[in-house]
């Protein structure tokens, strides 16, 4: 894992080179959690969405979350899968930073609760119109999207690039890939919104049935030979 900006792959000829760039977070809110497709072969399933491309680097830029209470063991799934990726030739995990903090935000009162409407006296943490909560922020994703694929665009690293994410923070990157080098950009959103926040030349459809056709084995062998085996939770 790393942010090194070249590839060791050399360049390929013909205008179908193709370079895959993916906000990890943007994705499994989008369009795995909840689901039990979230043990993703990336090469599989990008080869869905760009047939008939050559793909020869697949950058999935996530942070490295942290148990929460409702959750404990989250962390343990989370790197169960980074290192099924691994396993996976094409595919570069650039991590920025997941960052939990207390803050102080306003307080929304459920018109169905006591203690929210002021029947009765309210506890000391929820009393008044502000309550402390416990905030958690993906920091990084969407600048190492950005930053990845203009490099690459600026090295002629491909002539495609297909962009998973729908935060309009990356559309000053695609708007330069596009008009400044003359490349293709293609968008796929995660929540396939009618009206996307990022936009490119083309659009993909994600689609339940394609990522359900593009998950990893049960099990994966490394190279190394140790077995990663694919979350309970997940099934």
């Amino acid at each position: 894992m790393g942010c090194a900006l070249t590839s060791t792959v050399a360049p390929m000829s013909g205008d179908r080179r193709a370079r895959v760039y993916i906000d990890g977070f943007n994705l499994y809110y989008g369009a795995l959690k909840g689901t039990s497709d979230k043990w993703l072969n990336l090469e599989a399933w990008v080869g869905m969405l760009l047939p008939g491309f050559q793909i020869d680097r697949i950058v999935y830029c996530t942070a490295r979350v942290r148990p929460r209470p409702d959750s404990p063991d989250t962390h343990v799934r989370q790197d169960a899968y980074l290192r099924a990726l691994e396993t996976l030739a094409t595919v570069d995990v650039i991590e920025g930073q997941f960052k939990v903090k207390p803050a102080t935000m306003p307080r929304i009162a459920l018109a169905t609760c006591d203690c929210c409407t002021r029947t009765r006296q309210a506890c000391a943490c929820c009393h008044g119109d502000f309550v402390r909560v416990e905030k958690t922020e993906e920091k990084g994703s969407d600048v190492n999207v950005a930053v990845q694929m203009v490099a690459d665009g600026f090295l002629n690293r491909y002539d495609t690039a297909l962009v998973v994410s729908n935060d309009s923070d990356i559309q000053p990157a695609v708007d330069i890939v596009r008009s400044e080098l003359g490349k293709r950009v293609v968008v796929a959103d995660p929540r396939n919104n009618r009206y996307p926040a990022l936009l490119g030349d083309e659009r993909r459809q994600v689609r339940r049935g394609a990522l359900e056709r593009s998950q990893f084995a049960n099990a994966v062998v490394t190279a190394a030979g140790r077995t990663i085996t694919r979350p309970t939770a997940w099934t």
